[in-house]
């Protein structure tokens, strides 16, 4: 069994495969971090539940080479870990290639996650756009 210490490393790394999976254009595995009947909730852009509505969301990222030109940076996370459930707060920078490039998005993310036989995914993720290129 883990330590509570295993379990929260387990999870910032999914908060990073998050990041890098999209930024590169892996949206198979983006994807496979949610649960089956997982939400992703962005706020003024929509929400999207289950795989299905995952691959939905992704029709409306603009793509280059297949993959949006784009840079997630997460940080300051704070993990709670309770069993198989989880939750965690992060802060979230997103920048643009522009051009010119620049910051797109400073918000926060918030995640309820769940273990599964797979590992740590996403059951709810909620970004809240603090600062929004534009606005």
């Amino acid at each position: 069994m883990a330590s509570v210490l295993e379990e929260k490393d387990a999870i910032r790394e999914l908060l990073a495969r998050y990041c890098f999976h999209f930024d590169l254009g892996a949206f198979d595995d983006w994807i496979a971090l949610f649960t089956p009947d997982g939400v992703f909730d962005v706020g003024p852009m929509g929400r999207f539940e289950g795989h299905v509505g995952l691959r939905q969301f992704l029709k409306n990222v603009p793509l280059t080479e297949d993959r949006p030109l784009v840079k997630h940076c997460v940080m300051n996370s704070i993990v709670t870990v309770d069993g198989a459930n989880a939750t965690a707060q992060s802060y979230a920078v997103v920048i643009s290639a522009g051009p010119p490039l620049g910051l797109t998005l400073v918000g926060r993310y918030e995640d309820r996650l769940v273990k599964t036989p797979h590992g740590w995914r996403f059951h709810e993720r909620h970004v809240h756009f603090d600062f929004f290129h534009g606005r």
